[in-house]
């Protein structure tokens, strides 16, 4: 009887364990609140070549969120018409009941045209699409044929509005339940749950990955087009070769993906990082239901990537930053990096004795010397707005550039590519 009850006792010690650890493993995984300051950055994978753009939330009120987009997207004509990088930086008002029930995915951002679409999500699908393909295993989704150069109303009646862009479809879901995907949150890999659902929309296989997360459903992925780039030719081959030769990027205008030559998918989208600098309330509107000041972030990863810098800083010496942005093939920073500059900046203050090392790192796009003299360009950039913006003593900072010779991870995939691309900051 005595190791009858020694059994039952390991049994329920054991189950209780595992309790335990599935609510802790559970309680890892944070929810990432849609609030004022919240920033979301894709790459994007067109025949063009890469590039990023940035969504940062700007204000949430009871009827609509205010969005500003920011990208430079390779100039595609194949004239080479205009500046070789086309700067978009635009404002999209997403209405709170399309966050709840609207079926269109306008993932298009056109300058100059209407900034809110009644009807219409932005930065993610809404908490009914999501919700019927958890229970239905299907839903009715429209997505944008729109293209760059358009500029189109919120008019339906009116030629031409979003409207007359629009391709319907039927997404249905295809996941286990168990699938997970890779982001940096506030600096730090996070596993986030995720809905994969695969669609035809005229002709075009797509599929889509959305956050498990009826409050905010962001698209973390997609692929529109799939397979719809095909293999290049042994002319084209040539072509790449010569460039590889000289050391420089394909120019966009080429519009050769040399570094997929057995072909690739037309449009692809993937959220590498997301960083979480909520200066208000989580109203979560997709689902009207509020978890709360935006800090309590399940998980410990805290409110802004600010705290993580600090705290990394103090515990290893160094740190990987994210939240430093530059322009395409460029050593200018990006109006969206001077949260993290004066964060670093306020580190610097509270910490007299610290001095830093500011080392530049790239993917491995482009020959080993143009990566090494852009990432030495952009790491004395970062210095220089630290010193010049921020009053911090020049004396306390060096800055070095290492260009691909320190991946932290693939450059086959474009978050392995993103993940390349850092700012490290060394205590020396």
């Amino acid at each position: 009887m005595c190791r009858d009850a020694q059994t039952v006792l390991w049994r329920t010690l054991l189950i209780a364990g595992w309790v335990m650890a599935a609510s802790a493993q559970k309680k890892a995984v944070p929810h990432i609140p849609l609030c004022p300051g919240l920033t979301v950055v894709t790459a994007v994978e067109q025949q063009a070549g890469d590039y990023e753009s940035i969504k940062t939330i700007e204000s949430v009120s009871q009827s609509e969120v205010r969005m500003k987009y920011s990208a430079e997207v390779p100039n595609s004509d194949p004239f080479e018409l205009g500046p070789p990088i086309n700067k978009v930086n635009l404002h999209r008002n997403i209405l709170i009941a399309d966050l709840r029930s609207g079926s269109i995915y306008q993932q298009n951002f056109l300058d100059k045209s209407a900034e809110t679409i009644p009807g219409a999500t932005s930065i993610g699908t809404s908490a009914t699409v999501l919700a019927s393909l958890k229970t239905k295993g299907e839903a009715q989704l429209s997505i944008s044929n729109s293209y760059v150069g358009l500029e189109l109303s919120a008019n339906r009646d009116k030629f031409p509005s979003y409207y007359h862009y629009l391709t319907a479809g039927t997404v249905k879901r295809v996941d286990d339940g168990s699938e997970k995907l890779a982001v940096l949150v506030n600096d730090q890999p996070v596993e986030l749950p995720v809905i994969r659902a695969e669609g035809v929309f005229a002709g075009d296989r797509a599929e889509f990955l959305f956050l498990d997360d009826e409050r905010n459903p962001l698209t973390l992925a997609f692929r529109l087009g799939i397979g719809g780039i095909k293999p290049l030719t042994a002319d084209q081959l040539k072509i790449c070769a010569t460039f590889a030769k000289s050391g420089k990027p394909v120019p966009p205008a080429a519009g050769l993906r040399c570094d997929k030559p057995l072909g690739t998918d037309r449009n692809t989208l993937r959220v590498i990082k997301i960083n979480c600098r909520c200066s208000g309330p989580d109203e979560s509107p997709s689902s009207g239901n509020s978890s709360g000041p935006a800090g309590e972030m399940p998980g410990g990863l805290g409110n802004a990537a600010g705290s993580s810098i600090e705290q990394a800083l103090a515990d290893t010496g160094k740190v990987d930053i994210y939240s430093i942005y530059f322009s395409f093939n460029s050593d200018v920073i990006r109006e969206e990096s001077e949260a993290t500059l004066k964060e670093i900046a306020g580190v610097l203050r509270r910490h007299a004795d610290w001095k830093l090392r500011v080392g530049g790192h790239t993917d491995s796009i482009g020959g080993d010397q143009y990566n090494l003299d852009l990432s030495r360009r952009r790491a004395a950039a970062v210095k220089e707005a630290l010193v010049k913006r921020y009053g911090v003593d020049g004396d306390r900072l060096s800055a070095a550039g290492f260009g691909k010779s320190q991946p932290k991870d693939t450059n086959d995939t474009l978050e392995g590519r993103a993940r390349n691309r850092r700012v490290e900051l060394v205590r020396q």
